[in-house]
């Protein structure tokens, strides 16, 4: 199990230290291609993953695939070798990625819809958003048939379901209840 404090530990050491380097952007940059490499390549994961494969072997191939990538993110593959902890890589990433964004104020909405949604629609979905939060915000767009229509939004911890879907099983609960409390 990867240890999600410690992923955060070292994205707050990362994120101080690509401050005082003046490189919060470019490390963030960074940050989002290792999560878009692990999240594309599985048999990435599994390599970093393994407790059969050596950390040295690890490393070389990490900073073969990643030798693009800034100085300081390449220090921070080093720093998790040597410590054993190579496997939180994407999870620092992604802490990291989170963590910037609380610092710059963005937050991040995610749009579910049944079909792909318009540019305009995306826009007046994002003005919303921040009319509401006082927070600007990113749109993560995802798509689901199964909703038959409507979205689902989330942000933060909140959801607002204004699906088909959930309207159908709503009125379908609904109608089981009542027709047991008739039957009783």
């Amino acid at each position: 199990m990867k240890s999600t404090r410690a992923a955060i530990r070292y994205a707050r050491a990362l994120i101080l230290e690509s401050a005082e380097a003046d490189s919060l952007e470019l490390i963030h940059d960074d940050m989002l291609v290792l999560t878009e490499t692990f999240d594309q390549n599985v048999e990435l994961k599994h390599m970093v993953d393994s407790l059969v494969i050596k950390n040295s072997v690890k490393l070389a191939s990490l900073k073969l695939i990643f030798k693009n990538l800034s100085q300081i993110t390449l220090n921070l593959i080093d720093v998790l070798s040597q410590n054993n902890r190579i496997d939180l890589i994407q999870n620092v990433a992604e802490q990291y990625v989170l963590q910037y964004r609380e610092i710059k104020g963005i937050q991040s909405a995610t749009l579910i819809t049944a079909v792909p949604v318009t540019k305009d629609v995306e826009n007046q979905v994002l003005k919303k958003i921040s009319e509401l939060t006082d927070k600007k915000t990113t749109l993560i767009k995802k798509i689901d048939q199964t909703l038959i229509g409507g979205f689902i939004l989330r942000i933060g911890d909140s959801q607002y379901n204004a699906s088909y879907k959930n309207k159908l099983e709503t009125i379908k609960q609904e109608f089981n209840k009542n027709t047991n409390a008739l039957i009783s």
